[in-house]
């Protein structure tokens, strides 16, 4: 299997783990209120993933270089198959492993709204889209974009980091070649 879409298997199960450790903790029951602070730390594991797979690509698989493009090429193809995966655990989650937790979440940013002082057209139109978000669709559509676009930065800056280009030993240089020009 390659080591993109394994990773990206990979960091898509992890995030369907950590669904489960928020759940186990009472992170979406008890402790809702904490729960956003909490799901932010989330973006260590693509961070880990992305970070390791590139590290194995260049040092293991290509002798210790990787250009910017074999980079984005290689982290973008992990993340596309992670945010493509994505939607399918959360799907597995508020169906199957915890059927409450988009009403208990609903419920939760009405009564916050109810303790708002808003007009109320605006307080109709919140209200319109918490009743919007909280759908399973809903829920399934954000997963993929949250997924994307973090993965999709996160990508862009470890590969930025990580490239490395092949040494050019000016040594085996015979003279009156230019380095670089392509010519053997």
């Amino acid at each position: 299997m390659n080591l993109e879409i394994r990773n990206g298997i990979i960091l898509a199960f992890g995030g369907f783990l950590w669904l489960l450790m928020e759940n186990a903790l009472g992170l979406h029951q008890a402790y809702l209120g904490i729960q956003p602070f909490i799901f932010w730390m989330i973006i260590l594991l693509p961070l880990a993933m992305i970070y390791q797979s590139l590290k194995y690509r260049r040092d293991k698989l290509q002798s210790g270089t990787i250009t910017l493009i074999d980079a984005l090429k290689s982290s973008l193809t992990l993340s596309g198959v992670a945010s493509l995966m994505a939607p399918l655990f959360v799907w597995l989650y508020v169906s199957v492993v915890n059927p409450s937790y988009l009403l208990i979440r609903k419920d939760a940013e009405l009564k916050a709204l109810d303790e708002t002082n808003l007009n109320d057209a605006t307080f109709l139109l919140r209200k319109n889209e918490i009743e919007q978000q909280f759908t399973t669709l809903s829920y399934l559509f954000s997963a993929f974009v949250f997924s994307i676009a973090v993965c999709l930065v996160l990508s862009i800056i470890i590969s930025v980091l990580i490239r490395k280009k092949p040494v050019v030993n000016l040594n085996s240089v015979k003279s009156g070649e230019t380095v670089g020009s392509g010519v053997d």
